[in-house]
């Protein structure tokens, strides 16, 4: 059964709700069908596909020159075993991971944009949640622009089964065991993450979300403020 560590929508932030999507966006005004600039956009829910879907999308894009290893991320969590996986593209691809929406940066409100843009893009800082903080952490460079929201709990799967006396369906709910804990301090240790993030992690409910402090997000080597 596949652990799910995700589907929170941080109030105030905006928060995609649907499988993500990855597409990509010019990052400068010259962009010519033989040579485009461009960083990649990853927004939505971890979905158990999306490691694979992102690996074509890759494959794709690199046959035209002018891809950038910059994603900008934007996700409420999902599905953790597919935020490791996607987390290793990230960590093999050499990609920077800036949590937010790229907006151009002359029209951006200043409250909102960074004071750093890439080319002519400037970003709108986003949210990443639950599993998808296990991914950012593969990038090889982690942007956590200010205003962006990161959070994290406990890592959880539900099935459903039939009332053996005869009720409506109940509602089951697994935690993560040895095993699974272990995988992912592996795959931290690998990508050079923070393994007492997983500790905050995994003593914060399942139907709570806690919320990083920027002084949080340094001690968790989570990121810095610009690329």
């Amino acid at each position: 059964m596949a652990l799910v560590s995700g589907g929170f929508l941080i109030p105030g932030v905006f928060a995609p709700v649907a499988a993500m999507e990855f597409a990509t966006i010019p990052v400068s005004a010259i962009c010519e069908a033989a040579n485009c600039p461009r960083a990649v956009i990853a927004e939505g829910e971890i979905t158990a596909d999306a490691p694979a879907r992102f690996a074509q999308f890759l494959r794709q894009e690199l046959q035209r020159p002018g891809l950038h290893a910059v994603v900008f991320m934007n996700s409420p969590g999902g599905n953790v075993e597919s935020a490791l996986k996607l987390g290793d593209l990230l960590h093999h691809a050499g990609a920077a991971v800036v949590v937010g929406r790229p907006s151009l940066a002359e029209t951006a409100p200043r409250r909102r944009a960074t004071s750093r843009a890439m080319g002519r893009l400037g970003v709108v800082p986003g949210q990443c949640a639950s599993a998808c903080v296990y991914a950012l952490m593969g990038a090889k460079k982690r942007v956590v622009p200010d205003g962006a929201r990161l959070g994290v709990h406990r890592m959880s799967a539900q099935s459903m089964m039939r009332d053996p006396s005869g009720g409506g369906p109940i509602g089951l709910r697994y935690f993560a065991g040895d095993q699974e804990i272990g995988t992912l301090r592996s795959y931290v240790a690998r990508v050079g993450g923070s393994q007492e993030l997983i500790s905050l992690a995994e003593s914060t409910p399942h139907d709570k979300i806690r919320i990083l402090s920027a002084a949080e997000v340094r001690k968790y080597r989570l990121g810095t403020p610009s690329l």
